[in-house]
């Protein structure tokens, strides 16, 4: 009796290692592997409107130039967010009280002309398509690439989170 309830216990733990899903997860998953980098939604939106467009050289030179710009704008605008929150989580008042101003309205041109230069970007990158680019583009791309509809909101919770 105790050798047939063994057997059964044997055949049925051999039976679930064999069918069951595999317990390690294969190392190329990024969802949750630590060790892989993960893709930022920018960059995957960005080939996935390169393979949409089916851009010529051409357009995939002004297209490179177009995400590069897009980028540089990102980047700024998040060290501009973290920079912002550290000067409102500063300790005690400022020694000179305009320095806080000052930072601000030198992130804000830098931030600007960052603008200017992907709209110059986005611009020739939008002339070199074809008509039948540029409807592909309408429906695939944003209206609004950066979301900045709510890039000056006051109100609501802020991307760092930092009320």
């Amino acid at each position: 009796m105790l050798l047939r309830f063994a057997i059964a216990l044997a055949a049925s733990f051999l039976a679930f290692v064999v069918c069951d899903a595999p317990i390690a997860e294969p190392l190329n998953r990024v969802a949750e592997n630590p060790f892989v980098a993960r893709r930022s939604p920018l960059e995957s939106h960005m080939d996935e409107w390169r393979l949409a467009l089916r851009l010529s050289g051409e357009q995939d030179r002004l297209f490179s130039t177009f995400a590069e710009q897009l980028h540089v704008v990102v980047r700024d605008r998040d060290a501009a967010i973290v920079a912002a929150a550290i000067d409102r989580n500063r300790e005690g008042a400022p020694r000179d009280p305009g320095e806080p101003l000052r930072a601000r309205a030198d992130r804000l041109s830098r931030h600007v002309e960052n603008l200017r230069a992907l709209a110059d970007a986005e611009t020739s990158f939008f002339a070199s398509l074809s008509v039948e680019q540029r409807r592909i583009a309408d429906r695939v791309m944003p209206r609004d690439v950066l979301g900045a509809h709510d890039l000056f909101r006051r109100r609501g919770v802020r991307p760092d989170r930092n009320g």
